[in-house]
């Protein structure tokens, strides 16, 4: 591997890491398994650079990584029971929580709630633009369409969250 290219890595790791870290957080929800997926995403990275590969922009590529393992990961994924959900979320739990609380769980519920409707895709786009602060051109170089088809696409899946939401 090329000196340069090592250190592109290390200063993607860096540059990058806490935005995976969050892209990863909003699909599955659980603090320890998003660690994981980050680490398994520059884990996969560097095996995949190790063996000579070139990558044009690291920082699609790093979000198509998460991406697939995040994929391969919700198809492994069982249903989980209450108890369990409770166990990895205690936030969720509604004992102890005062008015302001309950409001805000409330309203994230909603949003949850909004959210999931919307399709795989969708949540997909709506994520990489409004939390993890990708441009349309970037979304298109992980998802495979044109930027135009991106910013369609995203224009479509906002309103429809606007509307669930009224």
């Amino acid at each position: 591997m090329q000196e340069q290219t090592k250190q592109s890595f290390l200063s993607a790791y860096d540059e990058y890491g806490d935005a995976i870290y969050r892209h990863c957080y909003f699909r599955v929800l659980s603090k320890e398994l998003a660690e994981e997926l980050v680490q398994e995403t520059y884990l996969k990275t560097w095996q995949y650079l190790e063996a000579g590969n070139e990558v044009d922009n690291l920082r699609p590529f790093l979000y198509r990584v998460a991406t697939n393992l995040i994929i391969d990961h919700v198809r492994k994924k069982k249903e989980a029971s209450l108890d369990q959900i409770l166990e990895v979320n205690p936030q969720d739990e509604p004992a102890g929580m005062d008015e302001r609380d309950v409001e805000r769980q409330t309203l994230l519920n909603q949003v949850k709630e909004s959210f999931s409707e919307l399709s795989q895709e969708e949540r997909d786009l709506v994520t990489m633009r409004y939390i993890d602060d990708m441009d349309p051109r970037e979304i298109a170089e992980v998802v495979g369409i044109t930027p135009n088809h991106v910013s369609v696409k995203l224009n479509r899946a906002v309103s429809k969250l606007r509307k669930k939401l009224q």
